[in-house]
């Protein structure tokens, strides 16, 4: 089973995570969450794109601890599914490290699935769903929408 992920981060030179989304293969399994932003910490992209798409609701608001808690329980019910965390750039691989505190369950594999990426599929979601890029669980399932396993860039 493939989980297709996404973070949103303040910054490439030193990045924090802001939030994370992830997506199920088959679509039914979805995560999201965000931290608390450190303004000062984003860069003025961050600033104008992904920060204006945060939730206004408390729902997704979590500390890093339940962030963990939450994201390792969700994870579980794929232990038996050949599990593998789908990325498309290898900072989020890293995030995703930084949210399960660096305990990644052994029976979790990952891949950077970047060059199966179709870009025209990416912005067809997009432009299908009326969605703006840079939100982790919009991003996520636009991966999982433009995944094309056979091909490479």
């Amino acid at each position: 089973m493939r989980i297709f992920i996404d973070t949103e981060f303040t910054d490439f030179v030193n990045p924090e995570l802001i939030s994370i989304g992830l997506i199920s293969e088959c679509g039914n399994h979805e995560f999201y969450a965000e931290l608390p932003v450190n303004v000062r910490r984003c860069n003025e992209f961050v600033i104008k794109t992904v920060l204006p798409q945060l939730a206004k609701s408390n729902d997704a608001q979590y500390s890093l601890k339940r962030l963990t808690s939450e994201l390792s329980n969700w994870l579980l019910q794929f232990q038996l599914q050949d599990a593998v965390i789908c990325f498309d750039y290898v900072g989020d691989w890293t995030l995703f490290c930084y949210a399960m505190n660096y305990e990644i369950p052994q029976w979790l594999r990952y891949e950077n699935i970047y060059v199966y990426l179709n870009d025209r599929k990416l912005e067809e979601f997009f432009i299908k769903n009326n969605l703006r890029s840079h939100h982790a669980l919009n991003d996520a399932k636009a991966n999982r929408f433009a995944f094309e396993p056979l091909r490479k860039k």
